[in-house]
């Protein structure tokens, strides 16, 4: 039964990540020019701003949260339920920066992959 199940992992895992290495050599490449155009200016600085005022929003609730159930721990003192409920409340804002972390990273990566973003060499 673990040979079977490993050989299925081994299988998945090559399908996950050989295919569309192989694939993407004749994917089409988009057409990126009304983005880059000046019309696009507004929308790509709203677009910027907009993103690093929710990021920024998030970490300075990560920072408040985890201060607070930092407090609440340090407050519970012998109480198996208080401390129990601060742990819950700490895994959880941490949870919820890493999920924001990244997406952040998601998004920079499929724009660096589009070409919206990056080093450009002309």
């Amino acid at each position: 039964m673990k040979k079977i199940l490993t050989t299925f992992i081994a299988s998945v895992s090559a399908l996950l990540f050989a295919a569309p290495a192989a694939l993407a050599q004749s994917l089409p490449t988009p057409d990126l020019s009304v983005w880059n155009s000046a019309q696009m200016k507004p929308v790509q600085q709203f677009a910027n701003i907009a993103i690093g005022v929710i990021f920024g929003l998030a970490v300075v609730y990560g920072v408040i949260m985890v201060s607070w159930y930092g407090i609440k721990l340090q407050g519970s003192g012998s109480d198996p339920i208080k401390s129990q409920e601060a742990k819950n409340g700490l895994k959880s804002t941490l949870v919820g920066v890493g999920i924001t972390l990244a997406a952040t990273f998601i998004i920079g990566l499929v724009l660096y992959v589009l070409g919206v973003i990056g080093i450009k060499t002309s």
